[in-house]
């Protein structure tokens, strides 16, 4: 019963996940702008965590195949976030963005192969990066800065509840997970109208 109620949270954590990704697909159409790409990534990234999660918990993916493929998208989608933060509050060419967009997917190649039990810990640099960007950066990215300290707020609460060894506790550790998640996709989608806006002033 304990496994399955698990498994039944991250199930609706990947499902809020995959409908938000594929939202995001339909509202802001093709990755043709760095911005987009990265914002596609980073949610490609925490669908693709929870869905390998939920898959594991139901017998699909075994636990040793979930162990060995999770640092892919829990490091590139938290390196992506903090090249999202590091664009939003710095001033980058489109030609700049394109390069750096690309430097999650093979930070993420790199960890797998080389450091795969690092990847929690690659994960909560990133995000204390992108919390001490955000925090020295004034006047710049007001509304990501509130949404993005909800979401480490409610991540660092989940990280928490998980170091312990009571199983409940546990559980309340994956429940945080959903506000946290909500709040991430929020500043997706201010990120993706901000790449909308960018790409339409290079065509006027």
């Amino acid at each position: 019963m304990g496994s399955s109620f698990l498994t039944t949270i991250n199930a609706l954590l990947a499902l809020y996940s995959v409908i938000v990704f594929f939202k995001m697909i339909i509202q802001f159409g093709l990755p043709n702008h760095p911005g987009r790409f990265t914002l596609y990534l980073v949610s490609l990234c925490a669908a693709l965590y929870f869905s390998m999660k939920t898959l594991t918990g139901i017998g699909l993916i075994s636990p040793m195949d979930y162990l060995r493929f999770r640092p892919i998208p829990i490091v590139g989608g938290g390196l992506g976030l903090l090249i999202q933060i590091v664009t939003s509050i710095g001033k980058f060419s489109i030609i700049q963005q394109k390069v750096i967009s690309r430097i999650p997917l093979m930070a993420a190649v790199m960890v797998y192969f080389l450091f795969p039990s690092m990847a929690e810990v690659f994960f909560a640099i990133c995000i204390l990066a992108s919390v001490l960007f955000l925090t020295v950066s004034v006047g710049k990215a007001r509304y990501q800065k509130r949404m993005f300290f909800k979401m480490s707020f409610f991540l660092l609460l989940s990280g928490l509840f998980h170091l312990t060894e009571n199983y409940w506790t546990y559980v309340l550790g994956d429940i945080f997970l959903f506000p946290g998640l909500f709040y991430f996709f929020i500043i997706q989608q201010s990120y993706g109208v901000t790449a909308m806006v960018e790409r339409y002033r290079a065509e006027n």
